[in-house]
């Protein structure tokens, strides 16, 4: 599986670099954000090279949700990238530039180099002056983690274009097969194919996917290694062994598998080799979809012990747990923020499915998608800010992206088929 290699080798190397010692850092929690106004040059020689990286730049900036692009028709003629002796902080002052972003790109023997000049015209300083350069072929991963170094500049976190997004596909020929693509929409990759799988789940180092498959007629769990494409059988216990989660520290695996009554399943914990297996919560009830708390302390569960279901946290030092979500007939999918601050799952809202956020005593419950269509399965970008879920938006079920502050949708696959149950990987470095 030479697909898997190219992760791998396709991370851009810097060779100088220069980052202001004073970091700018945007308010990015609140409810609602204001653009920043970005002058963003065009890339530079011009060439069909320089159009691309242009256009991946700027599809990369816009779903950042951070930058409102200025008119370029006012810009003056540049023909070289805007190094720091070369910049006239007035003059984009006078325009009204909050930022302003100049990048070159070029080849040679085999290598791409990308130059990037980023500035704060405001305060009249340079943020980032650096060089990467990967191999030919790797446009993506230079612009990626460019991208991203603006985005954990401005913030002070982590970017999200330098990670995957795993999910079903479903086909023609009804297989539900295991893809990933790169939040941008680029490098569809089918991982799993001619099977049924449900529920991928990612490692924490960004290695391996959990996922549950048909192929053996039961739904049982295994792990693929997106490296080198190793697949591995973890359970196989009669009945269901789905919704698996992986612990923040690698060694457990919280799922759900069948419980004492028929159509009943109850939550276990798992070796992470899948050599040892403890019950979590036992009950005459329903519970699955186990989300883990980034601290490992916690994990958010469904349960429909109330008839319905909802959303509960239970506490793995104490031995008890509390219902989470008091409103709404039908909660469901918990995603945990790698910050931990927020609980994004689907609930029922007038007849549709939309994304809530809440925090993880119950107060501050958002909507952030309040658009028509059925939003499903959320999922955190590396950032703690994006979010990743399924929805019929434009009718059949794709693969959107929001923010908390409800920025876009901006959509990432476009299939045949229809796609959903979304997991974002961690930031590769």
């Amino acid at each position: 599986m030479c697909f898997v290699l190219r992760i791998a080798l396709a991370l851009g190397i810097v060779l100088w670099g220069i980052r202001a010692e004073v970091t700018v850092y945007l308010e990015i929690d609140s409810p609602k954000l204001r653009l920043y106004r970005l002058a963003f040059l065009p890339v530079v020689p011009g060439d069909d090279l320089s159009k691309r990286a242009e256009s991946l730049m700027e599809r990369c900036l816009e779903i950042s949700h951070l930058f409102e692009f200025m008119d370029r028709s006012k810009f003056p003629l540049i023909r070289e990238p805007l190094s720091p002796e070369r910049i006239d902080y007035k003059l984009w002052r006078e325009m009204g530039a909050e930022f302003v972003l100049s990048t070159a790109i070029s080849h040679e023997g085999g290598q791409l180099q990308l130059v990037l000049f980023f500035y704060d015209p405001v305060q009249g300083i340079p943020l980032i002056s650096k060089v990467y350069r990967a191999q030919q072929g790797f446009l993506r991963q230079l612009v990626y983690k460019a991208v991203d170094d603006i985005l954990q500049t401005l913030t002070g976190r982590e970017g999200l274009f330098n990670s995957r997004i795993a999910f079903i596909r479903a086909q023609k020929e009804g297989f539900r097969e295991l893809w990933l693509i790169r939040p941008d929409g680029g490098e569809e990759i089918p991982l799993v194919k001619g099977t049924i799988c449900m529920s991928p789940s990612w490692s924490h180092d960004g290695r391996k996917v959990l996922y549950t498959s048909l192929r053996s007629r039961n739904p049982d769990l295994y792990v693929v290694d997106i490296f080198d494409g190793t697949v591995k059988l973890l359970s196989q216990n009669p009945g269901p062994n789905v919704s698996a989660s992986w612990s923040p520290d690698g060694r457990w695996i919280a799922l759900a598998m069948r419980g004492e009554k028929p159509g009943d399943t109850d939550l276990y914990l798992m070796s992470a080799d899948g050599g040892s297996l403890k019950p979590l919560l036992v009950s005459p009830h329903v519970e699955v979809s186990p989300c883990w708390s980034p601290d490992g302390k916690r994990i958010a569960f469904v349960s429909d012990r109330t008839g319905t279901p909802q959303i509960y946290i239970y506490d793995l030092g104490s031995g008890k747990f509390s219902r989470l979500t008091n409103f709404g007939s039908y909660n469901a999918w918990p995603s945990w923020s790698p910050k931990g601050d927020w609980i994004a799952f689907s609930g029922r809202w007038q007849g549709q499915f939309k994304l809530f956020i809440i925090r993880p005593d119950g107060s501050d419950l958002r909507m952030i998608t309040p658009y028509a269509g059925d939003h499903e399965r959320p999922s955190w970008a590396p950032n703690g800010r994006h979010l990743v879920f399924s929805s019929n938006l434009k009718g059949k079920r794709l693969l959107y992206i929001t923010t908390i502050q409800s920025g876009g949708p901006w959509v990432v696959t476009l299939s045949q088929g229809e796609d959903s149950q979304p997991a974002w990987s961690r930031l590769y470095q």
